[in-house]
Parts: structure tokens; C-alpha cells; sequence
């Protein structure tokens, strides 16, 4: 299989255009497929990133695995005591969402609200009891995919190719047993409500695509920065985190009824603690020089998404680092899933372990950056405006630094002029109260203000939902 990178090259102007701009393209063109075969849904970024960008190698072993899968992964979901009001799904272990789910289920249940906490997925290390959901694997394509493969491809040039086909097929197969499952687990639980953090993610697609046929009120948290990959909401209704998000999620097409700022439970904890002691577990933790420190958030897991700008802001830092070696830190911070080559050979960067908590590296820096990172946004909360890297070439979005939440970094020699400045005029300014608003409504309070629009569904009836959405947004001062 080629290379990410190689594919990208590939692709010419597609790759330049940006990955998002061409995942609007693909999304206009392959709509009326969706609409007309509803079950894809959950399949649209695996259509678009897996096969039609990523173009996987045609495999023997692949289609062994996928006929020999229903052998082997036969469990199913236990459904004893699953009766609930709520539903919350949660798909992976990933901060971003047990961290926004978690405190919606503790407060539901504080309200003696029947909820039952859903884990899709091998999630160790949930700090509370939930409910495993399993699903016995299919082989077999479901009568539907063919009809809907050859709509895709009469829609989508690059889709013309039979090994895409059969990845396609196979991908079908499990997800009918994946809606089977869910059917079942539906009907046993009968929610009024069911509530997830990603509906991107096949398991909270499928979970929402399900619940529509059984007239299940879906709602979608936000848990992470906003694009045009989340148009459109499959939910019948978006909890976003302020106006920014709803921003960026309108200019995508989202109509503003399917959008409520109601602020974000993860947040609701983060502010400075103000006494200090994170500047000093961070250098300590990282064995550094008592120095101005930049905490720079990688994203060099997804070369897809970030194309060279992952590449390139290394080494920008590298030459950075290495011109005020003797007056700066400069640190970077791995995303989960990337493995560090990116950094390997930058002797001048110093690699911090994620045991150091995302919250001391934000206090304790003197300021930081990204590329399109959640914590351009989290900085926020620590009363510091981030730097986001981002050329003129990059095929990745900037809404932050257009929406005057972040400076923009264009290019390694503004990069270094802008450390001159800080080195010599101190740490950039403060951001304040208003610009946090923006990015985060109910600030603080952003766990009951879901949990009364959960309530608040609860007693009304589907129908009644866009209503209520449109009612409660008018009121919140947008």
C-alpha cells in the first residue's frame, strides 16, 4: 500500500484544494445517494477518507479476515436491567469524550433520571460501570449495498474500481449486524432519549440513523474543534459549545435549528489554579532550564487531514528552537495516537510524555500552539491566546485565527520573529472574558444546561423538538 503522503501527491490539485473542500464536494455529489439509501450514513467518512482518498490495497488476507470474522466474534450486548430514559453512547476512550459524557451521566442520575451508559468498543479504563455493547460479526452484504455502490460510484469517478467494491460490501455486512444489534438494544431499553459525542463515528451514526426508525429523540454533543466533516448533524438536535462552533458549522450549511450553544461539560472544571505550581511540575517533570516555554500540540497522526503541515511546523520549531537554544523551551506535546517520528531527529525540541496532564502543560507554559487542535480552544481557559501554524499551501482549515481567537503563524521566519518579540516584550497579552464567551456558552454550568435540554426532551413530544431548539436558542442572546 502507498504511502498517505504519496497518495496525496497523487491527487495534484485535490490534495491542495484541502481535505475538507473535497469532502464537501464529495458530500454534494453522493447526497441524493444517501438519501436514497439512508443506511451508508454512517459509512460516509469511511467512503470518503478510506476508499476514495486513502485507496487501500486489494488484500487476500483482508477477505479471509472479514469470512472468517463471524466465526470468531459471536457475543452479544447483555440487555438485563437496560430499561432507561436516556441513553449516552460512548465510543472510545478518548478524554475529549468520557470527559464530556461523563458528567452528563452523573448529573442525569443526580435528577433521578434513568440513564444507561452504552460503551462501544474494548473501553479498559472507564472509571464508572456501563453497559458493553457487542455485536455478532456478518459476512454476508446486506441486499441493500449493492444498489447503493452503484449509485456511489455512477456519482463518484474515483469509486469505479472492484476492489473499493468489496471493501465497500464488507463494510456493509458489519454494519447490518452492527443496526441489528442496535435495534435490539433499542427496543429492550425503549429510551426516550439517546445521546452520544460523535455521530462521524460509525457506532453514534448508526445509534442516531437506528433511532429515527424507533422515533427516538437523538441528541450530539460536540466534543471537539468544528469542521465541515461534521455536516451534515445526523442528530435531531447539535449541542455545540458557543457561537464560534455554531460559526463555523453554519458557514458548512448546517441549518441554525439543528445547533444549540449550551457550553461544554468537559470544560466546566478547567480554569488556573493561580498558585504557581504548574510552571514548576512542568519544567520539572521535563528536566528544563528555568526559561520561557512553548508547548507546541502535534498532530503528526493524520498526514491525511494535515497533509506536509504537520512535517513542516516541526521544522519550524527545530530552526526555532535551535536560534534561541540558550533563552527558550520548546517542548511538543504528541497527539494519542501519534508515535513521535516527526521529532526523532530535532535534537533542539524536547518531546513531552503524555503522563504530564494537559492541564499543567497549559498552565505552565508561557504560551503555545497548533496546528487545528481542540486546545487551540482549551488554552483559552488558562487565559492564553494560542499561536496556530498555518501557511498559506496548507490543506488544513483555520477558523481560530479568522475568528480572532488565535494569532496566525504563516512561516518559520514569522515564527521567530514573533519568539523575538515575546523574549524581549514578555508573554502575550491575556485574552479576555468576552472572546471565552464566544468559544464557550455557560461557562462553568455547561453540564446542567445539557442536562435541562435532556429533561426538557424528555417531556416533549419529537415533533415539537426543532420548536424547542429554535425557542432556546433565541433565548441565549446569539
Amino acid at each position: 500500500m502507498s504511502s498517505w503522503g504519496e497518495h496525496l501527491g497523487a491527487m495534484g490539485s485535490t490534495a491542495s484544494r484541502g481535505l475538507e473542500e473535497r469532502y464537501l464536494e464529495f458530500s454534494a455529489k453522493s447526497a441524493p445517494v444517501l438519501v436514497r439509501y439512508p443506511q451508508v450514513e454512517p459509512l460516509r467518512l469511511f467512503i470518503f477518507k478510506e476508499l476514495l482518498v486513502q485507496r487501500p490495497a486489494d488484500r487476500p488476507q483482508d477477505s479471509v479476515k472479514h469470512w472468517l470474522r463471524p466465526l470468531l466474534r459471536r457475543a452479544r450486548t447483555r440487555l438485563v436491567g437496560c430499561r432507561a430514559d436516556v441513553l449516552i453512547w460512548l465510543e472510545n476512550e478518548r478524554e475529549v469524550m468520557v470527559d464530556a459524557l461523563l458528567p452528563i451521566r452523573r448529573a442525569l442520575a443526580a435528577r433521578d433520571i434513568g440513564v444507561d451508559l452504552v460503551s462501544c468498543g474494548k473501553l479498559r479504563n472507564l472509571p464508572v460501570a456501563r453497559r458493553v455493547f457487542r455485536f455478532p460479526a456478518r459476512a454476508v452484504r446486506p441486499e441493500w449495498a449493492r444498489g447503493a455502490w452503484e449509485a456511489l460510484s455512477a456519482c463518484e469517478e474515483g469509486l469505479r474500481d472492484r476492489a473499493l467494491g468489496r471493501s465497500f460490501y464488507h463494510a456493509c455486512a458489519m454494519l447490518q449486524g452492527l443496526y441489528d444489534e442496535l435495534h435490539t438494544l433499542l427496543d429492550a431499553a425503549r429510551p426516550k432519549v439517546v445521546l452520544s459525542a460523535s455521530t462521524r463515528a460509525i457506532g453514534g451514526a448508526a445509534l442516531t440513523m437506528a433511532s429515527q426508525l424507533h422515533g427516538i429523540t437523538s441528541l450530539v454533543l460536540q466534543h471537539g474543534m468544528q469542521g465541515a466533516v461534521y455536516a451534515p448533524v445526523l442528530a435531531d438536535l447539535m449541542l455545540t459549545w458557543g457561537a464560534s462552533s455554531d460559526e463555523i458549522l453554519l458557514s458548512a450549511g448546517v441549518p441554525r435549528a439543528s445547533l444549540l450553544a449550551v457550553g461544554s461539560p468537559r470544560h466546566d472544571a478547567m480554569k488556573p489554579s493561580g498558585n504557581g505550581v504548574a510552571r514548576s511540575a512542568l519544567l520539572r517533570a521535563l528536566a528544563l532550564p528555568e526559561l520561557p516555554t512553548f508547548v507546541f500540540f502535534s498532530q503528526g497522526n493524520d498526514p491525511v487531514a494535515t497533509g506536509e503541515a504537520a512535517a513542516e511546523s516541526a521544522r519550524w520549531l527545530e530552526e526555532t528552537a535551535a536560534q534561541y537554544a540558550n533563552a527558550l523551551n520548546v517542548v511538543v506535546r504528541l497527539h494519542p495516537n501519534e508515535d513521535g517520528a516527526l521529532y526523532r531527529h530535532r535534537p533542539h525540541l524536547t518531546v513531552m510524555s503524555r503522563a504530564v496532564e494537559l492541564a499543567i502543560a497549559l498552565e505552565g507554559c508561557d504560551w503555545f500552539g497548533s496546528i487545528f487542535s481542540t486546545v487551540l480552544y482549551d488554552g483559552l481557559l488558562y487565559g492564553k491566546q494560542a499561536w496556530q501554524f498555518h501557511a498559506d499551501h496548507w490543506p488544513v482549515p483555520a477558523f481560530n485565527w479568522r475568528q480572532g481567537l488565535a494569532r496566525r503563524v504563516a512561516s518559520q521566519r514569522q515564527f521567530s520573529e514573533m519568539v523575538r518579540h515575546v523574549l524581549s516584550q514578555g508573554s502575550p497579552c491575556e485574552v479576555d472574558e468576552a472572546l471565552v464567551a464566544r468559544v464557550f456558552a455557560n461557562r462553568g454550568r455547561a453540564t446542567e444546561a445539557v442536562v435541562d435540554v435532556v429533561a426538557s426532551c424528555l417531556n416533549l413530544p419529537a415533533a415539537s423538538l426543532e420548536a424547542h431548539a429554535a425557542a432556546t436558542t433565541n433565548g441565549s442572546g446569539e
